[in-house]
């Protein structure tokens, strides 16, 4: 495959860890350009990655070398950077939340039809060596029918490491639109689309202690909601039972598993690209029917590791999303990480906030089809 030259748009924190990995590990991509709202802040990303420009946002978008433009800007610059660079008739990766609600998900959608160009969105996790994995031994029948999943994200927030925590204790943010869609992927590229959900939400606390160093020994207001617990159907008849959380200080909730008819599949976290699945079969269980002793008992307890079938490239990687949206412009194919399941996945979390807030159950508009599972034995960088 050719060569794409890329810019990033926004050289915040998650910067750095999406322009060390594309440069790293996806040869198929170069930067040509960075570009962020602070010309400074750019130039010293540039540098320091040793990439050629440095830009203001229209000047990236002016760049006809660029092909694909890549989105990390904050949430709230999100609809506003995305219809700059389809408008500028560019390819578009954007960090998630891809859009708010419905309808500006669907404004991207159309404006990328009239332009010609295609859009690709975070979370791209599901693509990476743990849940491709996952995704296969599942398909493969490993725990047989897929019948529930239990998704839960327990955390008490991000004021004690990220440098501007007020941005997620107010309207666009909150533990839905900040991590849900890692778990939502996830679920929805293994077993479909989902077709209602309901809700409950809840505020643990009024104000947040900051305890980054910034902003050590400060306070800052919560504006909304920072606890959803929701219960989804999907359309292939499997229960989600869903919570994410700001309050939570610790949890022994498992973050992701699968119970089938004939087992349980477990990950560690859906929001990491490196993990190894877990399987408990219910043969460990039926067997001590027939022989008792401590060998059985102990297999009968026992999740069982199961091999990565992928290249595992880092445990916490970004940027395969983009590659994956190259490789779909190459081949004229959709791209798995489309436009399609981010539109799916925004009614999603804006039918668990409705539900929430309405105590009722919201039925989807929407549907997408499961994305094409990567197969086993590609190199590093191949789809």
């Amino acid at each position: 495959m050719r060569t794409y030259k890329i810019g990033i748009i926004g050289c915040g924190s998650i910067s750095n860890t999406y322009i060390p990995d594309i440069q790293n590990i996806y040869h198929d991509l170069e930067i040509h350009a960075v570009a962020d709202a602070d010309l400074n802040r750019a130039g010293e990303t540039a540098k320091r990655f040793g990439i050629k420009h440095a830009y203001r946002t229209e000047e990236l978008l002016a760049d006809d070398e660029i092909e694909i433009a890549v989105n990390l800007t904050p949430p709230r610059f999100h609809q506003q950077i995305n219809l700059s660079v389809l408008s500028a008739g560019k390819h578009l990766f954007t960090e998630k939340p891809f859009a708010m609600n419905l309808p500006e998900a669907d404004e991207l959608i159309t404006l990328a039809g009239e332009k010609g160009v295609m859009i690709g969105s975070a979370p791209d996790t599901f693509l990476s060596s743990g849940l491709q994995s996952m995704n296969k031994y599942i398909r493969d029948g490993i725990i047989g029918k897929p019948l529930y999943v239990t998704a839960n994200m327990m955390s008490h927030g991000v004021e004690m490491w990220h440098p501007c925590p007020a941005p997620f204790y107010e309207a666009g943010g909150g533990p839905l639109y900040d991590m849900a869609g890692y778990y939502l992927s996830a679920i929805v590229s293994m077993l479909g689309p989902v077709d209602s959900v309901s809700g409950f939400c809840g505020k643990g606390f009024d104000r947040r202690l900051i305890l980054n160093k910034a902003q050590f020994g400060t306070y800052l207001d919560v504006e909304i909601p920072t606890h959803y617990s929701a219960v989804l159907n999907l359309k292939s008849g499997v229960i989600v039972s869903m919570n994410m959380s700001f309050d939570i200080w610790q949890s022994g909730l498992p973050k992701f598993e699968i119970y089938g008819t004939d087992g349980t599949i477990s990950y560690p976290d859906p929001n990491f690209g490196g993990g190894v699945p877990s399987v408990y079969r219910k043969e460990q269980v039926l067997d001590t029917v027939f022989q008792e002793n401590e060998e059985y008992r102990q297999r009968e307890a026992k999740m069982y590791e199961l091999p990565e079938l992928y290249h595992r490239v880092s445990n916490y990687s970004r940027g395969l999303g983009v590659l994956d949206l190259a490789y779909a412009i190459e081949h004229k194919r959709p791209n798995r990480a489309s436009a399609e399941l981010a539109r799916h996945i925004t009614e999603v979390i804006d039918g668990i906030i409705t539900a929430a807030n309405e105590h009722c159950v919201c039925k989807m508009a929407t549907s997408c089809e499961i994305p094409k599972p990567i197969e086993p034995g590609l190199f590093v960088g191949e789809l």
